[in-house]
């Protein structure tokens, strides 16, 4: 009757040691225990329940950002949406762009186009890189739509901007 899409299959066979799941109550106070938060997991117990909260929110907090970094790092190249954000996550695309603002302080795509042009400028600095190269490594269908992004971004087109980062380093 319902099938998932095949994003969704995709998501469920992440390893989940290395990426743990998002609690859902990481947004409304967490009550999820750490690990290694057991007896024999060797860390520390906190004092005070505000103190055991703000420890397993941190905790939390940190394997949420390092979950949605991966997710985002492994399709830099690809056309990645927030639907498919969502489904990795579990969660509606409203919640999972909720989720995803308060652990990265942007929104989804002011943080994708920011990994993207982190990446270009980059790859830029490499003379061996045609623009149509970076283009589609950026998650871009072709060099026209790469440069455009570019120069909104920059104010400057990707060769211009590779030829002053040439002259400073040669002035260097």
């Amino acid at each position: 009757m319902f099938q998932k899409s095949s994003i969704c299959v995709e998501a469920e066979h992440i390893d989940e040691t290395v990426i743990p799941t998002i609690p859902d109550s990481t947004l409304f106070g967490p009550t999820v225990k750490s690990e290694s938060s057991g007896p024999a997991g060797g860390a520390a117990m906190a004092d005070s329940p505000a103190e055991q909260t703000a420890c397993v929110a941190a905790h939390c907090q940190d394997s949420v950002t390092e979950r949605l970094c991966a997710f985002l790092s492994d399709r830099v190249s690809e056309r990645v949406t927030l639907k498919e954000l969502s489904c990795f996550l579990g969660y509606s695309e409203k919640y999972a762009s909720d989720v995803f603002q308060r652990y990265m302080g942007l929104p989804f795509s002011k943080h994708l186009k920011q990994l993207r042009l982190d990446k270009a400028t980059s790859m830029l600095l490499e003379e061996r890189h045609t623009i149509t190269k970076i283009a589609e490594s950026v998650g871009f269908s072709d060099a026209f739509a790469f440069s455009h992004f570019f120069k909104r971004a920059v104010g400057c087109s990707p060769t211009e901007y590779r030829r002053q980062q040439l002259r400073q380093a040669d002035m260097a």
